[in-house]
């Protein structure tokens, strides 16, 4: 039995570090694949911190044009400056961009801002106006 028992040491011995060729070889590929998500992972990371700061620095510069413009005021449903421009009554961005809509069965002109699908009407003591008598209005007051 002392030779069997030598083969089958010798088999088993080779077998294993076969078995153990094949694990660090997995291994190692794991790692590698590891190593390329990561790599990928940090270039994402480098990206969104560049788009992070762009966005901060586009925010502090809206934030200074609102702040700048604080003297606005709210009439017909839509806020105007002191010079008659007229701005976005949800987003408070200037806007003289105009578009038609529908009001009980009627068109009018309502103000039309990048921020909203369909035009703002404009109302005057509870009637739609159209936007440019509006911004008319607003100029002359």
């Amino acid at each position: 039995m002392g030779l069997l028992d030598g083969f089958e040491k010798l088999i088993n011995e080779h077998g294993s570090s076969t078995i153990l060729r094949e694990r660090i070889s997995l291994i190692n590929d794991k790692y590698a694949t590891l190593e390329k998500k990561v790599s990928e992972i940090q270039t994402e990371n480098e990206r969104l911190k560049l788009d992070n700061s762009n966005f901060t620095i586009k925010c502090r510069g809206l934030e200074e044009h609102l702040s700048n413009n604080s003297a606005l005021t709210n009439k017909y449903g839509a806020y105007w400056d002191k010079d008659g421009n007229s701005y976005c009554p949800k987003c408070k961005t200037p806007t003289s961009s105009t578009s038609w809509t529908t009001y009980m069965k009627r068109q009018i002109r309502g103000l039309k801002c990048p921020c909203s699908e369909k035009p703002f009407i404009l109302m005057k003591d509870g009637e739609p106006i159209h936007a440019q008598d509006a911004m008319k209005e607003m100029v002359n007051a």
